[in-house]
């Protein structure tokens, strides 16, 4: 017989199942929540410094809307570009753990990124924008382009507050590479 089919090793192997998959599980949740963690911090540091997100973004020479969204915890931040934006918003480095534990957090690839269905009202007006224009987009790709897609990899988004005729306007540009589908197997 075999001996995980007896039932007293069967339900051991169960037990010692249960117990790794509850500790993996806790641990996906304790890293999304350093991601949260950290984010908060350098918020929380941002807003104390009195400085808008295009005003870091042009001391660290990156854009705007990618450093929003890193600090955000969707894109790992390098170690060098990171440390200068700990001295920009003048993060307390004397507890020099947890400013490790920062900077292997916000330095590190995110587990999942943009997997929130959000309530903002913001956000659901970009949803909104893509329920409404997605489909003539992705037509008009195809008939200047081919069969194929944008990347959300290598894209550029910029934005820009713009006044026209005395009424704020808001301007968003994504720049992304067109990728072809491979029509041979």
């Amino acid at each position: 017989m075999n001996p995980i089919c007896n039932r007293k090793n069967y339900f051991q192997f169960y037990r010692t199942f249960a117990k790794l998959t509850s500790i993996r599980s806790r641990l996906l949740s304790t890293d999304v929540k350093s991601k949260q963690i950290a984010s908060k911090l350098l918020l929380e540091a941002k807003q104390k410094s009195n400085l808008t997100f295009d005003e870091i973004a042009k001391k660290l020479n990156v854009n705007k809307v990618w450093l929003t969204s890193a600090i955000l915890g969707q894109h790992p931040i390098e170690e060098e570009t990171l440390s200068k934006l700990i001295k920009i918003l003048d993060i307390d480095r004397e507890n020099s753990k947890e400013l490790e534990h920062l900077i292997e957090t916000i330095g590190s690839i995110p587990d999942h990124r943009g997997g929130n269905i959000s309530n903002d009202p913001i956000i659901r007006r970009f949803n909104e924008l893509i329920d409404v224009y997605g489909d003539a987009i992705k037509l008009l790709i195809r008939e200047e382009f081919g069969d194929g897609i944008m990347s959300a990899i290598d894209c550029t988004i910029n934005f820009e507050k713009k006044v026209v005729d005395n009424e704020k306007r808001i301007l968003i540009t994504i720049d992304g590479k067109y990728l072809q589908y491979k029509n041979k197997i």
